[in-house]
């Protein structure tokens, strides 16, 4: 089974707001506000991570 990107990302954010909200919920808004920056650091750590991969190799030999 293939699941389509937009679904994907859908899930994601779906998973991020809906556990902010219940650790906000359940443990109080202090709580809530460490969940979002942890997510934050989560999501730019990946973001960081998936543009150095899609870098195209650069060769170092000059074509000349």
């Amino acid at each position: 089974m293939v699941i389509q990107r937009s679904t994907l990302e859908f899930l994601l954010v779906t998973l991020i707001l809906g556990s902010i909200m219940v650790t906000t919920l359940y443990l109080g808004h202090g709580a809530g506000v460490l969940a979002f920056l942890i997510w934050g650091v989560v999501l730019a750590i990946y973001l960081k991570r998936k543009s150095k991969v899609t870098e195209p190799r650069r060769e170092d030999s000059d074509p000349s």
